[in-house]
C-alpha cells in the first residue's frame, strides 16, 4: 500500500526523487504507510478476536438478553471459515471422481461455477435448518443455558477497569486535537497537538493499552510465584503426621534410624 500510494499519488510538496518526469513526494509515502498501518491493525484485531472469542463465549455473554441477535452475529462470523472448509471438501470430491482439469480453461471455469451454485445453495440450506431447529427449541425465548461457562471473576475487574480508563483517555485525547496531523499539502504537526502535552500523554496512552495483555501476564506470574514461594516458606509438619512418622526428621532434611531399626537392618543383611 505504501508503494502503490507513492506510485499513484503525487500530491505533497516535499519531492524525494524525480522519473521520467514524475515526481515521488514524502508526503503520498507517510500517507500510504499510515494507511497500511491502520489496515494492518484491522487485521489483527479480526485475528485476536477470532482467535479469543469463541461461538460458545459470544453466546454466553449475549445469549440470554439478545438470543436472536447473538446467534445471527455468531452464524456470520462462522459464515466465512464453514464455507471456505466445505468448499474444499466439494473440490477435492469432484477430483476424485472427475479427475484433475489441468489445461482446460473451459472445464476449470465449469467446475468453479458449479462450486459456486453448489455452495449457495448448502449455505441457504445451512442457515434455513438452523434457524428452524432453534425455533423448535425455543432458542428465542432466552430461557437457554449456554454450553460454554463464561463467569465473570474478580481478576477480570481490574483489566475491565484499566481497558476501559486507558481508552477513555484516548478518545478524549483525540478529541481534544492530540493526534492532529496533516499529511498535504506538506506533512506538519498543528501546534495544538502539544498544548499541555496532548501529544506525548496520548501516545503513553496508546503503548500502555497496546501492552496491556502483556503487563496483565508478567503481574499473573509475578502472583504466582510470589505465592507459591510464600506456601513452600510457610509449609509446617503438622504433629499427627510427624507422629505418624517416628523416622522422619521433622525438618525433612534425612531419615533417622533408631538402635531398634539398625539392628534389624544388620540382622537383615547377614
Amino acid at each position: 500500500i505504501t508503494c502503490i500510494n507513492a506510485l499513484v499519488n503525487e500530491s505533497g510538496m516535499t519531492a524525494l526523487f524525480t522519473i521520467g518526469g514524475r515526481s515521488f513526494t514524502l508526503e503520498a509515502l507517510l500517507y500510504g504507510l499510515v494507511s497500511g498501518l491502520t489496515l494492518l491493525s484491522v487485521i489483527l484485531w479480526f485475528s485476536s478476536y477470532s482467535d479469543l472469542m469463541e461461538n460458545g463465549r459470544f453466546l454466553a455473554m449475549l445469549g440470554r438478553r439478545l438470543p436472536v441477535i447473538s446467534m445471527m452475529i455468531s452464524m456470520i462470523f462462522r459464515y466465512i471459515p464453514d464455507t471456505v472448509r466445505h468448499g474444499r471438501e466439494i473440490e477435492m470430491s469432484q477430483r476424485a471422481l472427475l479427475g484433475s482439469d489441468d489445461g482446460h480453461r473451459k472445464t476449470k471455469v465449469a467446475r468453479a461455477i458449479r462450486l459456486a451454485s453448489i455452495l449457495m445453495a448448502w449455505s441457504m440450506e445451512n442457515a434455513i435448518e438452523t434457524a428452524d431447529s432453534m425455533r423448535a427449541k425455543g432458542y428465542q425465548s432466552g430461557c437457554r443455558k449456554p454450553y460454554a461457562r463464561v463467569r465473570w471473576t474478580e481478576r477480570d475487574v481490574m483489566p475491565f477497569l484499566l481497558t476501559l480508563i486507558l481508552t477513555g483517555l484516548a478518545v478524549i485525547g483525540v478529541l481534544s486535537g492530540g493526534a492532529a496531523f496533516l499529511f498535504y499539502p506538506e506533512w506538519y504537526i498543528p501546534s495544538r497537538a502539544f498544548v499541555g502535552g496532548r501529544l506525548y500523554v496520548l501516545f503513553g496512552v496508546f503503548i500502555v493499552l497496546s501492552g496491556l495483555p502483556l503487563l496483565l501476564d508478567i503481574g499473573e506470574k509475578i502472583r504466582d510465584v510470589l505465592s507459591l514461594g510464600r506456601r513452600r516458606a510457610s509449609r509446617e509438619i503438622d504433629p499427627f503426621v510427624a507422629a505418624m512418622l517416628p523416622h522422619q526428621d521433622l525438618d525433612g532434611e534425612g531419615m533417622l534410624f533408631s538402635g531398634d531399626g539398625s539392628e534389624k537392618r544388620r540382622r537383615m543383611e547377614s
